[in-house]
């Protein structure tokens, strides 16, 4: 569950919608404690956040996506859920889900989380296919931000929108299905915005880096599919640098991955032959190691697929 700065989620939520702070502060408060409260030297009554916030547009909704405050309960069954998707054990998750189903509130905030994670499932085990995968993540988006895909492609798309946690995981499974449907621009663009977004400081740093570190490692597929080897190599040595100094094992095994590939990939168009041979031992290590890490994890899936690349490109299997 993340935590926001409220007046830095004021202060781009204005900027987004094209607001002075005159014309946002009328009727509310002064400009002076408008500029103090976007500057975080000004606590702000709930009450004061709520009608600066409407006055916008936008509405206040919890900031976490369950209830789990008054059921922890609740927080052990989204826990295990989260778990059994990332292990891709599908069938224990459909029954996780299905006690969220029981307990969960009827709040917009957490219909929006069944709508995403119901959708998630859906998709990955192959009840519904990548157009209506994607549908349904445009219609759990604009249940809190209508207007979202104008600060994508639209009018505004050069401004910072201060997403939350939920938002941010909605727009990661857009990029993620536009990469499946094989539109890596459009892939590469929203994972982009999600880490323009990121990087505004709104949100508390140990969330802002471990969704980052997601997004980098997204990232570096599709940079990877157009064969822009030297960006998709920098992203990935980001992301493998934050997760090595942070200690996060988040997307580790994909960042160390897209480190290896990209690096056979420009290794393959070197002249030098001596460089190149350090290179290729270089990305067959770490492919190597991602593979141990996967291995820690029980991430079988992980297994395969580099075990599949290492044949492929050094004919060596582990």
């Amino acid at each position: 569950m993340a935590n926001y700065k409220a007046g830095d989620v004021i202060r781009l939520t204005r900027n987004a919608v094209g607001m002075t702070q005159e014309e946002l502060s009328n009727g509310i408060c002064s400009v002076e404690t408008l500029s103090r409260i976007e500057n975080n030297r000004h606590k702000i009554k709930r009450e004061t956040y709520r009608k600066l916030m409407e006055k916008m547009g936008r509405g206040v909704h919890d900031n976490c996506a369950l209830c789990m405050g008054r059921d922890m309960s609740l927080l052990e069954e989204y826990i295990m859920f989260e778990d059994a998707m990332a292990k891709r054990e599908y069938s224990v998750a459909e029954r996780y889900l299905a006690h969220i189903r029981e307990k969960i509130s009827g709040s917009l905030v957490d219909r929006q989380y069944l709508k995403r994670v119901e959708n998630f499932l859906g998709y990955d085990m192959k009840r519904i296919d990548a157009q209506e995968c994607m549908s349904q993540l445009h219609v759990a988006m604009k249940m809190t931000v209508p207007d979202y895909e104008c600060y994508l492609w639209g009018e505004k798309r050069d401004k910072v929108y201060p997403y939350r946690e939920q938002e941010i995981l909605i727009l990661m499974g857009i990029g993620n299905t536009y990469y499946d449907m094989n539109e890596m621009d459009k892939a590469i663009w929203v994972y982009e915005t999600i880490i323009k977004s990121l990087d505004a400081g709104y949100m508390d740093a140990k969330n802002v880096e471990e969704l980052k570190l997601i997004n980098l490692a997204n990232l570096v597929r599709p940079l990877g599919k157009l064969e822009r080897y030297e960006e998709a190599l920098s992203k990935a040595e980001e992301g493998l640098d934050m997760a090595v100094s942070q200690r996060y094992a988040h997307a580790l095994v994909e960042l160390l991955m897209g480190v290896a590939w990209n690096k056979l990939k420009l290794a393959k168009k070197m002249e030098d032959s001596k460089l190149q041979k350090q290179e290729l031992k270089e990305s067959n290590r770490m492919m190597r190691q991602a593979y141990y890490i996967a291995a820690a994890r029980k991430d079988v899936h992980n297994q395969k697929l580099i075990n599949e690349n290492l044949k492929y490109h050094f004919g060596e299997e582990i």
